[in-house]
């Protein structure tokens, strides 16, 4: 399958863009010869050289390129490449679980039926998994700031919800598929010649799987990307948020702002702002975007080569 897929172009734009990413995301200090404190400290105001300010934060692309700054004058486009690793690990690692998690219990009882799951799936699918989301990470934020919790213990709380609201939909897949596998003639003989389950899972199902798998596994990083997306915009955070009082004694704002540095956090963040900075939002949507169309690349790939196989 491997050298399938290596022949897919498609599928090879896709990965390397997102490894590319990935790699310039955990570099780029060294890539671009600079020190993280400096590529992150806040921008001051410009003056001219009679020491009038003729400028003020936020700077937008086309004052200060490529991506200009946010809100409080950090440059966005150190911003979004320190960010990129935390949100595409986020997806990977969520969507792995859940497909882990799926086929594990899916092969606890491959023959269950899972009607009720079935039902289950069918009635929440009226109500948007960005809700479902958003109410159990708000509480889960809520009971963080009264227990305060540690910023792994929160990040690894908070991906488990996520995981958990993609699981129920994958169990219902995988167990027809499945049960469509152990239904073959080849998998009734290997049972009948005395071989056991783990064995035939291991030596067929998976084998089986593989390229669906791979599928899904694309799938739900997209879900997950958009989930997160639609969370920054709600102000639900990864890894929490810290209130600053910004301004003066006499105007004082409060501002959450994200402790983690992925790019809903940059939404959510400045979202009650569109009108002001729009090019704070639409940089790491766009970045959401382009991540996305990379992985649909991917899908495009793994597609067209089972439909080859297919042929054959």
């Amino acid at each position: 399958m491997i050298i399938k897929l290596a022949k897919q172009p498609q599928f090879l734009i896709g990965l390397l863009f997102i490894l590319g990413l990935l790699v310039f995301s955990f570099f780029w200090t060294d890539i671009l010869d600079i020190q993280r404190s400096e590529a992150m400290k806040l921008m001051d105001f410009k003056y001219d050289e009679d020491g009038k300010m003729i400028d003020h934060i936020p700077y937008s692309p086309s004052e200060h390129p490529p991506f200009g700054t946010d809100l409080f004058g950090k440059q966005l486009f150190y911003q979004i490449i320190d960010g990129a690793k935390y949100t595409i690990l986020i997806a990977f690692v969520i969507a792995f679980f859940r497909i882990v998690l799926s086929v594990g219990i899916t092969l606890i009882n491959p023959k269950a039926n899972y009607s009720f799951l079935n039902d289950l799936v069918s009635a929440t699918l009226t109500i948007p998994t960005t809700i479902l989301a958003y109410l159990f990470m708000s509480s889960l934020l809520m009971k963080h700031s009264m227990e305060r919790k540690s910023f792994t213990e929160l990040i690894v709380m908070q991906c488990i919800v996520l995981i958990c609201i993609g699981v129920p939909p994958l169990i219902s897949t995988f167990s027809r598929e499945i049960r469509n596998i152990l239904n073959k003639d080849y998998i009734n003989n290997t049972f009948a010649i005395g071989a056991k389950k783990p064995y035939v899972y291991y030596k067929h199902v998976l084998p089986e799987l593989s390229t669906k798998l791979l599928l899904l596994f694309a799938q739900q990083m997209i879900q997950v990307l958009i989930l997160l997306a639609h969370l920054g915009v709600l102000a639900i955070f990864i890894g929490g948020a810290e209130t600053l009082a910004l301004g003066d004694p006499f105007n004082v704002k409060l501002v959450d702002i994200p402790l983690a540095g992925e790019w809903s956090g940059i939404i959510g963040m400045s979202f009650n702002k569109l009108q002001a900075a729009p090019w704070v939002i639409l940089i790491p949507l766009t970045c959401f975007a382009v991540t996305i169309f990379a992985l649909n690349l991917i899908i495009q790939g793994i597609q067209n080569s089972v439909e080859e196989t297919n042929k054959l």
